[in-house]
């Protein structure tokens, strides 16, 4: 049987979320004051933007890629090299093509005059890019640290999320250290975890990986336009506020994952904040949704 626990009300909830929202921000802003946003800012300037097409194309082929670039750009702009026998992913390229047309005009005495005109076409043609997990080389800069909180008590948690989640939460155990922590399967509606996270960060994943399968299945209507780093804001402030709401729930607040998003937030959004200010309604939403099923579990832990 868990403990008793004084629940807060509707209207202390709704002042909570704003603090909490008020609190993401801080944290981001600060984030891009630091060292080590100058030195990540010179590194993943040098990728390139990839059309909502493409990202999908990535996505679907390599559900948890992250950063992803052609074979000669690996090479030569990060000193990195694709491992022996990784297959690329296979993406649209835009190729523009010139064409010189001949036009014909009649002049006022009747006779046919010929002008080339230049026009110009889009075409596509397939290329391929490889993940960064798929290379080897330099390290590149990171903004997070991973939470390395563990209890008892969360592990309970964890097993009472896996028990009950709608949808199927399994482990990966091909990812790597350097690999991504989680992902979702749009293809498949599954989540997946490396499985040597620490309980905390397992926790913290599962709600990030929660939010992009609300984005895409009961939000669909409002991110259908989002870019990917929108919706990887989305869905790393909505684990950032899942957290510290059980932290200000239960007076647990080992449950900060302040460490991690703070610094996975700023790498995806604008100094601006226009990513999360622009998405801070759809963030509270599937929070509460979130919030609400993990809170009833911790009451039984």
């Amino acid at each position: 049987m868990g403990e008793n626990y004084s629940l807060k009300s509707y209207e202390d909830r709704k002042v909570q979320m704003n603090e909490i929202m008020q609190q993401l921000e801080n944290g981001v802003r600060q984030m891009f004051t630091s060292e080590n946003y100058i030195k990540y800012l010179e590194a993943y300037s040098k990728f390139y933007n990839y059309s909502i097409s493409n990202a999908i194309l990535i996505l679907m082929q390599c559900p948890i890629a992250t950063y992803v670039a052609s074979f000669k750009d690996w090479n030569t702009k990060f000193h990195r090299i694709v491992k022996k026998g990784e297959h690329g992913i296979k993406i649209l390229v835009p190729t523009p093509k010139k064409y010189i047309q001949d036009k014909e005009y009649i002049e006022d005495d009747g006779s046919v005059k010929i002008e080339q005109t230049e026009s110009k076409k889009l075409f596509f043609k397939p290329g391929y890019v490889f993940d960064v997990t798929q290379t080897t080389g330099d390290e590149l800069p990171t903004l997070t640290k991973n939470l390395e909180y563990d209890s008892q008590k969360l592990n309970k948690l964890l097993n009472l999320i896996f028990s009950t989640s709608e949808l199927p939460i399994l482990y990966d155990y091909f990812l790597k250290e350097n690999d991504p922590n989680g992902y979702y399967r749009l293809d498949k509606k599954e989540i997946y975890l490396k499985p040597t996270l620490s309980s905390l960060h397992k926790l913290k994943t599962i709600a990030h990986e929660f939010s992009h399968y609300y984005q895409d299945i009961k939000y669909f209507d409002t991110t259908k336009n989002f870019n990917h780093q929108t919706k990887e804001v989305v869905a790393e402030s909505t684990a950032f506020c899942v957290l510290q709401m059980l932290a200000n729930e239960f007076q647990t607040q080992q449950l900060s994952s302040s460490e991690y998003s703070f610094g996975y937030i700023a790498g995806w959004s604008s100094k601006t904040l226009k990513e999360l200010k622009q998405t801070l309604e759809l963030i509270s939403k599937i929070s509460i949704i979130i919030y609400s099923w993990f809170s009833e579990l911790f009451k039984l832990v």
